[in-house]
């Protein structure tokens, strides 16, 4: 389900946020963790950690999330989808990449796990050389995730190497389509919130045609001078000269340009002169609401208005309309009156709309459709929970397999023992990992968010989803929502020494002794706006910090009983924020020295619905009992990505950034990537485990462990 700043929800599944992971932020306060040391001057230097160079990230998925009760298997969220000549099936992900499958789905591979932007809007093939690929980074689907662009990816090898164009036309852009001119090779088209622009030089130069926002854009079949654009506020434009001029299409479509919103287009290849059309709305009324189907049998000149369910929301849910976020059609190959149409659902009719059947409901399909490609009679369906395939015969085909895309939320958690981990899932839910089976199992079906797994043979698990706390005595079979009033959402951290006693973050902080049964409130602040970070000092528990998304740092000494603000006046800001960004910092991640209750580290962010590029803001205070701490910018030389998350330990530190994760051997500015193989994607958060190893949540490839090594 979209992701917002508002709770939402779809079968359980729902949104909150702007920088997604952030809304629940953890601080990670180790299982154990009183046993740790943490000293600059006992460190060494840095080629004596043992795995800064030489230590190699292992994918432990998931790939799939198994046994999801309402979708089966789940991997993340496919944008886009082509397939070549030979059956290569390739898909890009919201934030992991393009994937290839040789197989027809049986199995994948990444292709672009190195490349600088893993966030793909679209996919085209060259329809001169199949093995030339095209893929817009930046997801143009208006989501609080929707990462944006870094320009149009080439490859001229089918995906073994890549070269990225117009870097500086596509920067900092949502893109939704691209598209290869058939007649005239070199020439391309993309389109997205900055309208339509047109390479004639296969990428080299480029050149605006059309300024409006554009959320879709086809070459009729035939006629590669004709376009068809869906422009927001504006309706469906046509253009029959490659963009030069452009026409609005009217004869029965919406002509109140305010009320118009995200437009998605599908021709009829057999027919191109059968044209459908859905349009979102742009008004309370119809916020994102379907405003109208539309289908046109004349190129364009007269159009009907379809009888056709919303399938922009989910009937008998709280779940608000989602035109905006999925939007999709497509018109079989063969007949000009099979559709489908995508939305939250998947529609289909087989007679040109007259009657329509909920594919969705019909198959347990996952939610929340963005990609139709038919292929080899198969129709290829992307959504939330990844690629599946509707055979000619009527059977649903899931194709994840070994697709591991799950963007993961910050707040994983790893059993004392460390043979099970506990992670939340965009839109797929909570599930469980097991490292005897190596697979994860789906416990919780909707919007994952912080886990907890209490120690002991019959410690309590803590979830998230949907913005509510969940709790389950029994593995996960069942759960229950504790006595916590309200919708609770956000941090958690234990007490090291006492495990039983778990802090909670809302817009408030709160405080179980009884692993999570029962929540009393810490603190009673109004108007801050979520709690964002949670650290409780290791050596001494009932030192806690907690951090809010208003900047606001506070410190308790006592175990909660009083409170003290122990941040700066400001927060520093000689790094201004980029495009689309608040203005002010909040905190991301908070971490206390194992043997030093006093000693904080404390990473922050601007807030923006996008990552690339971003401010590596880290700090660190050596006495946050003074009566005015004093704080030492340790960014030093990290490169410029937000620091989602910071993690301290005997050897030193450890920042989860918006690309990879970095080493510090102390308190120093000196910091180098961490291990090696890493896909370069979003890191969210760091786990530590109990034997030295550490666990990053990605938000695009999954989750990934980097074991300890020597002694």
């Amino acid at each position: 389900m979209k992701r917002i700043a508002k709770y939402q929800g779809s079968r359980g599944r729902g949104g909150l946020l702007h920088r997604p992971w952030l809304r629940p932020l953890l601080a990670l306060a180790a299982v154990g963790a009183a046993a740790l040391a943490f000293s600059a001057a006992t460190l060494g230097t840095p080629n004596q950690h043992p795995l800064a160079s030489s230590g190699i990230w292992q994918p432990i998925g998931p790939a799939p999330v198994r046994g999801d009760p309402f979708a089966g298997n789940e991997s993340g969220r496919v944008t886009s989808m082509v397939v070549a000549p030979g059956g290569t099936i390739y898909a890009g992900s919201a934030s992991g990449g393009v994937w290839a499958s040789k197989t027809g789905g049986q199995s994948w591979r990444p292709l672009t796990d190195n490349q600088p932007d893993l966030a793909i809007g679209a996919l085209a093939l060259d329809p001169h050389n199949s093995n030339v690929i095209y893929a817009a980074t930046g997801e143009n689907d208006d989501c609080g995730d929707c990462f944006y662009s870094v320009g149009v990816l080439r490859s001229t090898n089918a995906g073994a190497t890549w070269q990225v164009l117009g870097r500086r036309t596509f920067f900092g852009h949502y893109l939704s389509s691209v598209v290869a001119d058939p007649q005239h090779a070199g020439r391309l088209y993309v389109a997205g919130d900055l309208g339509v622009v047109r390479s004639d030089d296969g990428g080299l130069h480029w050149h605006t045609v059309l300024h409006d926002p554009t959320t879709d854009l086809v070459i009729e079949p035939g006629q590669p001078q004709a376009l068809l654009a869906g422009v927001m506020g504006v309706g469906v434009e046509k253009s029959v000269n490659g963009g030069r001029t452009w026409q609005r299409l009217q004869g029965g479509l919406p002509d109140q340009r305010a009320i118009i919103g995200r437009i998605a287009i599908a021709v009829a290849p057999s027919s191109p002169a059968t044209i459908y059309a859905a349009y979102a709305g742009l008004r309370r009324k119809c916020q994102d609401c379907l405003l109208g189907l539309y289908v046109t049998h004349d190129a364009g000149l007269h159009w009907t208005k379809l009888k056709v369910p919303d399938y922009f929301r989910e009937h008998g849910t709280p779940v608000a309309a989602q035109g905006d976020y999925d939007n999709v059609l497509a018109v079989s190959p063969s007949n000009p009156n099979i559709v489908f149409a995508g939305g939250v659902d998947l529609l289909a009719t087989a007679n040109g709309g007259a009657t329509w059947t909920d594919l969705t409901n019909h198959f347990y399909l996952h939610t929340d459709q963005h990609a139709l490609v038919f292929s080899h009679g198969n129709l290829y369906i992307g959504n939330d929970g990844g690629v599946y395939a509707l055979e000619p015969s009527g059977k649903l085909l899931d194709l994840n397999t070994n697709l591991s895309i799950t963007q993961v939320y910050q707040g994983v958690s790893v059993s004392p023992h460390g043979r099970r981990i506990l992670a939340g899932f965009q839109d797929n839910g909570t599930a469980l990992f097991h490292w005897t089976t190596g697979r994860w199992t789906s416990l919780i079906d909707g919007d994952g968010a912080f886990n907890l797994i209490l120690p002991g043979k019959g410690g309590a698990l803590l979830g998230e989803v949907d913005g509510q706390l969940q709790r389950s005595t029994d593995r996960g079979v069942d759960w229950h929502i504790p006595s916590v009033p309200g919708q609770i959402a956000g941090p958690i951290a234990m007490d090291p020494i006492a495990p039983g006693d778990v802090l909670l973050g809302d817009g408030n902080l709160w405080q179980s002794a009884n692993g999570g049964r029962k929540w009393v409130r810490l603190t009673h602040l109004k108007g801050m706006g979520p709690l964002t970070a949670i650290a409780v000092a290791p050596s001494d528990p009932k030192v806690m910090y907690a951090g809010w998304q208003n900047g606001l740092l506070e410190m308790s000494q006592n175990g909660g009983r009083s409170w003290q603000d122990i941040g700066p006046t400001a927060w520093p800001t000689d790094c201004p924020p980029g495009p689309g960004a608040e203005p002010d910092l909040y905190i991301t991640g908070l971490s206390v020295a194992p043997l030093d209750p006093y000693r904080v580290f404390v990473a922050l962010a601007y807030s923006y619905p996008q990552s690339l590029p971003d401010c590596p803001f880290l700090l660190e205070t050596p006495a946050a009992n003074s009566s005015w701490p004093s704080w030492v910018d340790i960014s030093g030389n990290l490169p410029s990505f937000a620091v989602n998350d910071v993690l301290a330990s005997p050897k030193g530190l450890y920042a989860a950034l918006g690309r990879g994760v970095y080493y510090s051997p102390g308190s120093g500015a000196d910091w180098r990537p961490l291990g090696r193989k890493l896909p370069n994607v979003e890191v969210t958060g760091l786990t530590p485990t109990p034997r030295g190893g550490i666990v990053a949540a990605t938000y695009g490839r999954g989750v990934w462990v980097l074991p300890a090594k020597g002694p």
